[in-house]
């Protein structure tokens, strides 16, 4: 039965990949396994290997002066044949007959256990292999397909790729080149019973990972850490949301996304079979990021309407509405999903015929660039919305909170703010003293101090400069003409 084994092991090395040494092990564990069965458990048998991997059995006896069980046995007489130093208690190895060994029953035995062990040992090798490619792309084949599933051809075995993991957009006939991600490996042994459990190699192609992955392999800057992806959302079919920022300020993350002439992100885009994808711009500043997240709609304004439970008003114009929901609602589910904030979108005509909308949230004047016009001329919608523009919002560096603080403590104007003193102004408002420190530093910038010409007059009178307030075209809020920047976003202005 074992004869030429060596040459046997080589060729099973090749075909299952697996070393030698560790077949080896299994020719030797599978023929004591046979010997013991025959003989009894409580004898030890040795196997050896030649040079080329043929065994050689031995079987250990005691050395003793009574011999009472030859099998396991040998008198000391018998032994100093074999060895002259040998001594009694020892253990002596005597060659077995392999052909007398190994009747019929033993060699079924062996070679029954043998190939049962080669399985195993085979499954484990995959198990292992595949488990340690987790969370890693893989190519393979279209083998077939079964209530849905498509089994995929791994090489040494083969993938699942199940309904719910597949694209709509995509069908596959016997042959196709088919990249996958490999998100579960099903297997090993079950802690409970030690029985092997069947290796599954679970595969996907619409998880966010398979995206992450896709733009890994397309985008350098992503591989090499230079480009992070912040978040993933995908509807299957229909459209994936990325969000990205740049580690160093000199690489503009969504340039190297997309590539020159698109050719980065068109080899994406090819690989599941055209589906949309918009690259955005992620920011630490929640209504940038909205503002990035629901492109290609460009939104007027974003209110933040309940931080804590993650709320936001989109108010964006009428003929947006379209492109801000997006086919079948999904722009701005997947927008709502990438930032982790729930919307509600409004047009600008639901704000104006409905105003109290946001009473108590921010006045209309803030949203539109017409409502200069509208103050003019008070109607009942400004009436109930609390409309007004404070010139208090011109006064750059000052944060809108510090602003709002100062309205509702009856302070609306520079002219009001600049005759109070700063003890007044803490004392009114409650604000530290830095704040306000801060404040008077900012009014001596804004503020003309007009000395009267009038001979009459003993004292000078404080006069404030008439500023004109505009609307910034890119994030909604106040600003002047000497301003440079707009102090909410950063956009560079210009009044030419």
């Amino acid at each position: 039965m074992f004869e030429n084994v060596g040459t046997y092991l080589q060729q099973l090395s090749d075909e299952k990949d697996i070393s030698i040494e560790l077949l080896k092990e299994v020719i030797a564990s599978t023929m004591e396994l046979a010997l013991k069965k025959k003989y009894g458990n409580d004898i030890n048998f040795h196997i050896h290997f030649d040079n080329k991997n043929n065994p050689t059995v031995y079987k250990g006896a005691n050395v003793v002066e009574e011999v009472k069980d030859k099998n396991k046995e040998i008198s000391l007489e018998e032994a100093k044949k074999l060895d002259q130093d040998i001594n009694l208690g020892d253990e002596v190895l005597i060659l077995v007959d392999q052909v007398e060994a190994f009747g019929r029953i033993e060699s079924m035995v062996a070679k029954t256990t043998f190939f049962q062990k080669i399985s195993d040992l085979e499954k484990n090798i995959i198990y292992n292999e595949f488990k340690r490619r987790e969370n890693q792309l893989v190519n393979g084949y279209f083998q077939r397909e079964h209530k849905g599933t498509i089994y995929i051809n791994l090489g040494k075995t083969e993938g699942e790729l199940q309904k719910k993991d597949q694209s709509p957009r995509e069908h596959y006939t016997v042959g196709d080149r088919i990249r996958a991600y490999i998100y579960k490996v099903q297997g090993g042994k079950d802690d409970r019973t030690g029985k092997e459990i069947p290796t599954k190699i679970l595969l996907t192609r619409t998880k966010a990972d398979f995206i992450k992955k896709l733009f890994e392999l397309e985008i350098p800057e992503i591989a090499d850490g230079t480009i992070e992806i912040k978040n993933v959302v995908r509807q299957p079919g229909l459209k994936i949301k990325v969000a990205v920022v740049s580690n160093k300020p000199e690489v503009d993350p969504i340039g190297a996304c997309i590539g020159q002439k698109g050719i980065r992100i068109q080899s994406i885009i090819k690989e599941i079979e055209g589906e949309k994808i918009d690259v955005v711009k992620w920011s630490k500043d929640i209504r940038e990021y909205i503002a990035e997240a629901i492109t290609p709609a460009k939104p007027i304004r974003i209110i933040i309407t309940d931080p804590e439970k993650k709320e936001a008003m989109i108010i964006i114009p009428d003929e947006q509405l379209s492109l801000a929901l997006g086919k079948s609602g999904y722009n701005v589910k997947l927008a709502s999903q990438l930032t982790g904030y729930y919307f509600d979108i409004k047009t600008e005509t639901d704000i104006k015929e409905n105003p109290e909308l946001l009473k108590d949230i921010v006045p209309l004047n803030q949203i539109f660039s017409d409502t200069a016009e509208e103050a003019e001329t008070p109607s009942e919608e400004t009436e109930v919305a609390e409309v007004f523009e404070s010139n208090l919002y011109s006064l750059q560096g000052i944060d809108e909170a510090v602003i709002k603080t100062l309205i509702d403590n009856g302070i609306n104007s520079i002219e009001e703010l600049y005759n109070l003193s700063a003890e007044d102004i803490m004392e009114k408002t409650n604000l530290d003293k830095d704040t306000v420190d801060n404040l008077m530093l900012v009014m001596k910038d804004v503020v003309e101090i007009v000395e009267s010409e009038d001979e009459y007059e003993t004292t000078s009178e404080e006069v404030v400069e008439e500023i004109e307030v505009y609307e910034c075209p890119n994030c909604g809020s106040s600003i002047t003409e000497d301003m440079t920047k707009c102090p909410k976003c950063g956009i560079e202005l210009s009044f030419e």
